[in-house]
C-alpha cells in the first residue's frame, strides 16, 4: 500500500513550524506517530535548509510504504526550485544541522533533479 500528501509552505518564519505540524498530523492520520519523531526532525530540517539557501518556496511531501515482510517506510521529501544539488557542509556549521542531521537521523537520504527545473531532496525513516 502506499499513501502520499504534499504541502506548499510560504517562506515565512513559521514555515519550519507548519512543516513540523504537518508531519505529526499526517504520521497520526496514516497511523505511524512511532515514525513521526524522527520524520519531524528531518522535515524541519529540508524546509529550513530550503529556506536558507534558496529564494523557493518549499514543498513538502510525506510518501508512506506499508510492506507486510519490510515495515512501514515513510519519505519526507522537500522540493524546491533551485537546481543547486543539495550537500552537507560540515564546516561553518555548528555539529548536528542541516542535511548532517538529516544524514543521522534517516535510513538513506539523497537528492534528485527534477525534469522541470529544481530538485528534490528526500530521506527515508522505518
Amino acid at each position: 500500500m502506499r499513501r502520499s500528501t504534499e504541502l506548499r509552505l510560504p517562506r515565512t518564519l513559521d514555515a519550519a513550524r507548519r512543516a513540523r505540524r504537518f508531519t505529526t498530523e499526517v504520521c497520526a492520520k496514516w497511523r505511524v506517530p512511532g515514525l513521526a519523531p524522527d520524520a519531524v526532525v528531518i522535515a524541519t530540517e529540508l524546509v529550513e535548509n530550503t529556506l536558507r539557501h534558496t529564494r523557493a518556496t518549499p514543498r513538502l511531501g510525506l510518501e508512506l510504504h506499508r510492506d507486510q515482510l519490510t515495515g512501514d517506510q515513510l519519505t519526507v521529501k522537500v522540493t524546491d526550485d533551485d537546481p543547486r544539488e543539495a550537500v552537507i557542509r560540515e564546516s561553518g556549521h555548528p555539529p548536528g544541522l542541516g542535511l548532517l542531521l538529516v544524514a543521522q537521523t534517516s535510513e538513506q537520504w539523497g537528492c534528485d533533479r527534477e525534469p522541470a527545473g529544481g530538485k528534490t531532496v528526500w530521506a527515508t525513516v522505518r
